[in-house]
């Protein structure tokens, strides 16, 4: 059997493209392709060969690019059969190549078909058993070796044809490509300027290119080789001889499925907004199926780029510094004339350390540990409130938001946000809590200045023994209570807070309760420490949840 994932190299005999600089030409290794249509919203659909590598997605006009037509494909086969494969005699291949598996969340899928010993199966064929042997529960390493290590010069499989799988594994073979619709690659870190800037406001929105002399590294032109498209026509296309080719990014790229700045939901397609400010055409699939494989893909591709910036900066920084979490997020900016409708925007957040990062407006995301520097919009992470929006209330038909409430100064904002697919919102909730879990232990209290029966005193909010109360000029312990006896609070919205303790660690008897007032000029400050601490106190008592 073949490897578990088709690997296609396609190597140009270019060896400069539209610069006079010498280049080095290296393959690019293609994980996905599949024939979908690109719109701009204004002309007519097309359709485009859609490639995904591991750092970038690439556009092709499919016209130029014949794709391998389907075994048989004019018969519709929907019924399970059995079909009975035989080997090489040499090479003891079965002449096919499979994706899926348990694993994956696919079933197995015949991918493609190499040897005349297999024309009786199909591209998109799903294998149900082997030798009568149900498969349906195996990984993806472990249909492999059941095919490898089946005795016999021969296999029977019970296959069943999926045509929407069958659209979704069509591959461009490597012989009917020409040469000069062939992808290159090359190893330069960066381009001339004037291949990368079109004009005064385009530069602006790109990321903090230029830094203090004292700020720059190497390590800046490798992260921006990720960035940088390899050639760039005016209109922001890549030309490789006749055919013009798009290729963006996916370094802190985000996906989309809304119409820009709204609430109205594309069917069954897509657009991928870079970092560097570009944008995709209207990506449309065929099926819903098909547009959440390819959103999954590349969200994946997109996180592991993430994970290998955040290793590389993780590396200078200390253990109370670390980065844990980056994403984009899209915020409802209510805008202030009545006239005009809400719109959305994307803001991408960092949890770094014990504070969370903001980065918005123009500011792109960190790149350096310079970016940090220069980020304006920093909160403490246990002064963060965040609340989930119920569908009920949700302000338009944008579903899993939140608000997220801070303290800037006196002053109090709070911003409403969206993400758009459940996971990656359950995701941004778990990082959230492990984040505050980390830095809860890792400050261990908060202390306030208090005002309790006209004396001045201290309060001290700690993750182990709960509220204690001092009395400044004398040091004396007024009174303790450890969470578990907070039986309820409330306060009065502009300087007080009031406290009902439990006597003792139970719940049962709520007469046994004491009331406390405290006068607090940051009450805002101390609610928020407050419902930091009892959540970390609640996350402790769940394993699952920070292990």
């Amino acid at each position: 059997m073949f490897p578990r994932r088709i690997i296609r190299y396609a190597v140009s005999s270019q060896t400069k493209i539209l610069m006079n600089d010498q280049q080095q030409v290296y393959p690019v290794e293609i994980l996905f392709e599949e024939q979908v249509i690109l719109s701009d919203g204004y002309a007519k659909p097309y359709p485009v060969l859609l490639q995904l590598t591991s750092e970038s997605l690439i556009i092709q006009p499919s016209n130029t690019i014949p794709l391998l037509p389907l075994n048989n494909q004019n018969d519709q086969i929907v019924t399970p059969r059995q079909v009975t494969i035989l080997r090489h005699p040499i090479t003891r291949s079965l002449g096919f190549w499979i994706k899926g598996g348990f694993d994956t969340g696919f079933p197995i899928l015949i991918s493609r078909v190499l040897d005349s010993s297999a024309n009786s199966l199909n591209i998109g064929d799903t294998i149900l058993s082997i030798n009568n042997e149900d498969v349906s529960s195996l990984n993806h390493d472990q249909v492999i070796n059941k095919l490898r290590d089946t005795p016999g010069n021969q296999i029977t499989l019970t296959v069943k044809y999926m045509k929407e799988m069958a659209t979704y594994l069509q591959l461009s073979t490597k012989k009917s490509r020409p040469t000069s619709t062939s992808l290159v690659i090359h190893n330069s870190l960066t381009l001339p300027r004037k291949y990368l800037i079109q004009d005064k406001k385009q530069e602006q929105k790109r990321m903090s290119a230029e830094y203090p002399l004292e700020y720059r590294d190497d390590t800046k032109h490798q992260r921006w080789s990720l960035l940088m498209p390899d050639q760039v026509k005016k209109n922001g296309n890549f030309e490789f001889g006749h055919v013009n080719t798009q290729k963006y990014s996916l370094l802190y790229a985000y996906v989309t499925q809304y119409l820009n700045g709204t609430d109205k939901l594309r069917t069954n397609s897509f657009q991928i907004h870079t970092l560097n400010g570009f944008r995709t055409g209207i990506i449309i699939t065929n099926t819903s199926l098909q547009q959440n494989m390819w959103i999954s893909r590349i969200n994946m591709v997109i996180r592991n780029l993430t994970t290998r910036i955040l290793s590389e900066l993780n590396q200078t920084l200390l253990s109370n510094e670390q980065i844990f979490y980056t994403t984009w997020v899209h915020e409802r900016d209510i805008n202030p004339h009545e006239n005009l409708l809400p719109q959305w925007k994307a803001i991408f957040i960092v949890f770094k350390g014990s504070d969370l990062y903001i980065f918005d407006g123009n500011r792109s995301p960190p790149l350096r540990l310079y970016d940090f520097i220069c980020c304006t919009r920093i909160y403490p992470l246990i002064e963060v409130f965040i609340e989930t929006v119920s569908l009920k209330d949700c302000l338009d038909n944008r579903r899993y938001c939140f608000t997220l409430t801070l303290l800037n100064d006196a002053k109090i904002e709070c911003r409403y946000l969206n993400f758009e697919r459940k996971v990656e919102y359950d995701d941004f909730i778990l990082n959230y809590q492990r984040s505050l879990y980390i830095s809860i232990y890792s400050i261990r209290n908060r202390t306030f200045g208090c005002l309790f029966q006209g004396q001045i005193c201290r309060l001290i909010v700690d993750i182990q023994k709960g509220f204690e109360l001092y009395n400044n000029q004398t040091n004396n312990l007024l009174w303790a209570y450890s969470f578990e006896q907070l039986h309820s609070s409330s306060d009065n919205g502009r300087d007080e807070i009031y406290f009902q303790f439990n006597y003792y660690s139970t719940f049962d008897n709520n007469e046994n309760t004491t009331h406390i007032d405290i006068q607090c000029q940051h009450l805002k400050q101390l609610i928020h420490v407050i419902n930091a601490f009892l959540t970390v106190k609640f996350l402790g008592q769940k394993e699952d949840t920070i292990t």
